[in-house]
């Protein structure tokens, strides 16, 4: 159910993207608004006076990470297409946990080496077609 709905939202995104007069921009600030409407209330009522109670600089930093993210995204399905885009981010994953198994010595068993087989296959198939 989860891959449905990620799926559908994915090619529903780049269809909006896609066929509106809006720029990325414009749609980016749109769904921001949009965002915004839901949770500055929530973390007004949780903390009122404060709303960034408990943020440091580094969850500031990890924020804008995250926005940053977000706009890259955009501008992946603005240019290419959802399919590119999931692969780039499960290429982004199998790095992830390469260097995070050289680097970190973390786990590298089984089924992040059939992950990441299954990924390359993708991207090799995807090309050829």
């Amino acid at each position: 159910l989860e891959a449905m709905l990620s799926g559908l939202s994915n090619v529903y995104f780049e269809r909006v993207l896609k066929s509106t007069a809006l720029s990325l921009w414009e749609r980016n600030v749109q769904l921001a608004g949009y965002s915004l409407l839901i949770y500055v209330p929530m973390a007004q009522h949780a903390h009122p006076g404060d709303m960034l109670h408990g943020w440091s600089g580094v969850t500031v930093v990890v924020a804008c990470l995250g926005a940053l993210g977000g706009i890259l995204i955009g501008l992946v399905l603005k240019y290419c297409d959802s399919i590119i885009k999931n692969l780039a981010l499960s290429t982004a994953i199998i790095t992830t946990a390469t260097l995070d198994h050289f680097v970190f010595h973390g786990p590298m068993n089984l089924p992040i080496i059939a992950a990441a087989g299954s990924v390359l296959i993708s991207i090799i198939n995807y090309t050829d077609a």
